[in-house]
């Protein structure tokens, strides 16, 4: 099995662009298509056992048991598709964290915000927050705008990066 993934990731790793699996539901074993820049690929998990094994010698009947379960879709999306979402959902989860940090630090008004682990959550989050606050009153004497932001990235990360997000769907179906 360790040969099969290492051979599938040199595959995967060869390619120009980007390339997600998702399933093809009803199909078999659909037929692959010319490979171009604009047409996408279709292939089942059989078809690649078969090829790999084709290349690297005989493959455990486990693993092709187990890939020939389920059709999949190889699906050719743009290059920058992949790295965008690596770099935006850890750094819409961080600021998610860190705004879910500043409601709580907001319920110890005498916490010294310049300390270390404070400084934290503060630092990054006070120019954002410093946007808001002029436009969004405080709620009976408490400061919202971190609860505003957490709504914003939550909003954001799910639009984009959720199960059937736009990035996700781009990454699977090349939508």
């Amino acid at each position: 099995m360790g040969r099969f993934l290492l051979a599938l990731a040199t595959i995967l790793a060869a390619a120009h662009s980007c390339v997600a699996f998702a399933p093809i539901h009803g199909v078999g074993r659909p037929v692959v298509v010319a490979a171009s820049r604009d047409v996408s690929l279709r292939a089942s998990p059989v078809d690649v056992v078969l090829d790999v094994a084709a290349a690297n010698g005989a493959i455990a009947d486990s693993v092709a048991g187990m890939a020939a379960s389920s059709s999949l879709i190889l699906s050719e999306t743009e290059a920058w598709v992949q790295p965008l979402s690596l770099v935006l959902g850890p750094t819409l989860n961080f600021f998610s964290f860190a705004m879910l940090c500043r409601i709580v630090l907001s319920w110890y008004p005498s916490a010294n915000l310049n300390e270390f682990p404070f400084s934290l959550a503060v630092w990054p989050t006070e120019p954002l927050l410093r946007l808001v606050r002029g436009s969004v009153p405080p709620a009976f004497g408490v400061d919202i705008t971190p609860v505003v932001w957490l709504g914003i990235f939550t909003f954001v990360n799910e639009i984009l990066l959720g199960q059937q997000g736009l990035l996700t769907m781009k990454m699977k179906y090349g939508i």
